[in-house]
């Protein structure tokens, strides 16, 4: 399945058999990125603090983007063997001997609690019946001025990730009528998405008083068929990889 918008931290040769870090990440797959971490240093069960810190870095890293440990949940990772550390031990009587320490090379991937919510989701509807046809086709305009307005929407961001929504693929189509009256058709990552009244307040200002290309508007907002990663443009993508956000 293709993953959308992965914050990927890497950590060579961590002191931590491969082993021991690959159980650590499956057992925190899932989780909210500061439940994870809790998990990791105090348990329940064996805690793997050479992880944690990964995640810390992780974190560290998911702050400078703008993510809170709240919003990102720890979607996967990897741990693979690494070249041992080999140090010298001295013992009394000026003898010496070598200590060789297991590493692993520790990848942790972070995403967004609504795309992966969204993901899980489709991943149970694929498994339970045929994927439903694509009803309105993405970013459609269609009436005088219908094309401006789509425009102009690429000035509204969401507030998570800081990219438009138009190039994210939450629009699905813009139609205005002769009385300059507008339908806007769009979706979100998650019908559970609290973001519908922010984007609604942001769409009314920049279209009402802003820019005053329609004398008004209203929001349908559809949740078939599902939001995917497919649905984000080209641009999208590379505003995204810009942020930190890699696999597409």
């Amino acid at each position: 399945m293709t993953t959308l918008a992965v914050l990927e931290t890497v950590q060579a040769q961590a002191r931590v058999p491969a082993e021991e870090a690959r159980s650590a990440l499956a057992k925190v797959r899932g989780l909210r990125a500061g439940d994870a971490l809790r998990k990791l240093r105090l348990g329940p069960g064996r805690t793997c603090e050479p992880v944690a810190r990964v995640l810390d870095r992780a974190l560290v890293d998911a702050a400078d983007a703008g993510f809170s440990a709240d919003q990102l949940v720890v979607a996967g990772g990897s741990a693979e063997p690494a070249e041992p550390i080999v140090r010298v031990r001295r013992k009394a009587h000026g003898t010496a001997d070598w200590i060789s320490s297991p590493t692993a090379d520790i990848r942790v991937e972070l995403q967004p609690l609504g795309v992966w919510e969204t993901q899980a989701r489709e991943t149970v509807v694929r498994s339970t019946e045929p994927e439903p046809p694509v009803v309105i086709p993405a970013s459609r305009a269609s009436g005088a001025g219908a094309t401006e307005v789509l425009e102009a929407l690429k000035d509204v961001l969401d507030p998570d990730l800081g990219v438009n929504v138009v190039d994210l693929g939450f629009v699905r189509g813009v139609e205005v009528d002769e009385h300059g009256f507008a339908v806007l058709i769009m979706t979100l990552t998650s019908p559970a998405c609290p973001l519908t009244g922010v984007m609604e307040d942001q769409i009314r200002t920049l279209l009402l008083e802003e820019t005053a290309l329609v004398t008004g508007f209203r929001i349908e907002w559809v949740w078939l068929p599902t939001w995917r990663p497919a649905d984000i443009s080209e641009d999208g993508r590379e505003q995204l990889r810009a942020i930190g956000f890699t696999r597409f």
